[in-house]
């Protein structure tokens, strides 16, 4: 007649709890990055469709819609509770008008954003970043 449990199966069950918790314990850990990425991605998102809106009411001969590329003066800057966020646009002449290509970048990790001077030491900055294009129609 037995009266409880073998040392070998409070061992397994142990391990089975142990396992169980380890892999809830990384679904956490992804969840809490994942939501943190998407908060920065949206701040992104709208600091970038700000800055395009602006962009297009500007009037067409405006210095900030001349060809080349440009930084937004306030960066870094601070939305939604964090900063290090920098917008860029890249403004070429098109036959349609001009055609604005604006992103906004931001510090992530180990990668962190700067005030690029270019839209390839951007690209290759390896930090995260949210594109927009647009033309603005010629008058």
């Amino acid at each position: 007649m037995s009266r409880g449990f073998s040392l070998l199966e409070v061992l397994v069950t142990l391990l089975v709890i142990m396992l169980l918790f380890t892999a809830a314990a990384k679904i956490s850990i992804l969840a809490t990055r994942s939501g943190s990425y998407a908060q920065a991605h949206t701040c992104a998102a709208v600091l970038g469709h700000t800055a395009l809106v602006r962009l297009a009411v500007l009037d067409y001969d405006s210095p900030d819609l001349r060809a080349g590329w440009h930084r937004d003066p306030a960066n870094p800057i601070e939305y939604g509770g964090r900063g290090g966020y920098y917008r860029f646009w890249q403004i070429d002449e098109s036959p349609k008008g001009k055609q604005v290509v604006l992103s906004v970048a931001w510090d992530e990790g180990m990668r962190k954003a700067e005030d690029f001077g270019s839209q390839i030491s951007l690209k290759e900055s390896g930090c995260p970043q949210v594109w927009f294009s647009e033309i603005i129609p010629a008058p």
